[in-house]
């Protein structure tokens, strides 16, 4: 078995990941949660502002995330 021979390290290569697309999905997870954090303050549940504030921190993030993930694409194409 050659995958368990120490003498025979096999190379880890990167994996190929459409880094619009997470970005793109991580920043929807965060509008969603966001939305959620209103509807429960709409509804009288006594929330921590903080709660909203990460919502929009990670809703930024993953913005910049899809903006930088665009550029280096229009740059870089085969990635």
């Amino acid at each position: 078995m050659r995958a368990l021979d120490p003498h025979h390290p096999q190379e880890l290569r990167p994996a190929r990941v459409n880094t619009k697309r997470l970005f793109f999905t991580g920043a929807a997870c965060w509008l969603v949660a966001l939305v959620a954090v209103g509807v429960l303050h709409l509804a009288g549940r006594p929330l921590d502002g903080r709660l909203a504030l990460m919502c929009v921190a990670g809703l930024g993030l993953g913005t910049l995330g899809y903006v930088w993930a665009h550029a280096v694409q229009k740059e870089q194409p085969d990635l």
